[in-house]
């Protein structure tokens, strides 16, 4: 991983300039498409209404104002594909799945059947990368810019690192998309093991 961004200069963002920098970005993308890599196994979701009713312990009721949240996706991924990229994540998992895990994957199997292309890939897959610390959470941006992703106690957004050299974006998009190849769709990885759990414990 480190070899990724060696020599590289970046630009630290705050989570202001980062969303705004990345909305301006995110129009532009070309046809080498988002993806992003997902490592971290739980993140605070703010005042989104299914993650407050998660918290409360109201497991059905989340999972119902997700399934509202359907024609939004459609209209989104919808102008995903008329733009002409593609949307593609990489969620890394560990064992047993965490709850907030268990809870994402039902978004994210939603956002699915309207275009995202998710992969699921277990943490141990990724050990020979991780001789220094987890991976990093990284969003590529067509071919103009990565960000490396920063989050504060609770997976409590905190901007970004953004680097805009053509190799470096080169480089973490290949890395990416080789972390991609060696997943499993999660087309078949929900109903096998999420599907079947029961509600897990509230997020903290």
């Amino acid at each position: 991983m480190r070899e990724i961004f060696e020599g590289a200069d970046g630009v630290r963002l705050g989570q202001g300039a980062y969303t705004s920098d990345f909305a301006e970005r995110f129009r532009r993308i070309g046809p080498e498409g988002f993806w992003k890599l997902e490592r971290m196994q739980a993140y605070d979701e703010g005042d989104f209404p299914s993650w407050l009713a998660f918290r409360r312990g109201e497991w059905e009721e989340s999972l119902r104002l997700i399934e509202e949240l359907r024609p939004e996706y459609e209209e989104f991924f919808g102008r995903i594909a008329r733009a002409g990229f593609r949307h593609r994540r990489v969620r890394i998992v560990e064992r047993p799945l965490t709850p907030y895990v268990q809870w994402e994957l039902h978004i994210l199997r939603v956002k699915g059947e309207y275009g995202e292309e998710v992969s699921v890939l277990d943490a141990e897959r990724v050990a020979a990368y991780e001789g220094e610390g987890p991976l990093p959470e990284l969003c590529v941006l067509g071919g103009e810019a990565v960000y490396v992703v920063e989050y504060g106690p609770g997976g409590v957004p905190g901007g970004a690192v953004r680097y805009t050299g053509p190799e470096v974006v080169a480089r973490a998009r290949a890395f990416v998309r080789e972390l991609y190849g060696a997943g499993e769709d999660l087309a078949e990885f929900f109903p096998r093991e999420v599907a079947p759990l029961p509600a897990p414990a509230p997020a903290p």
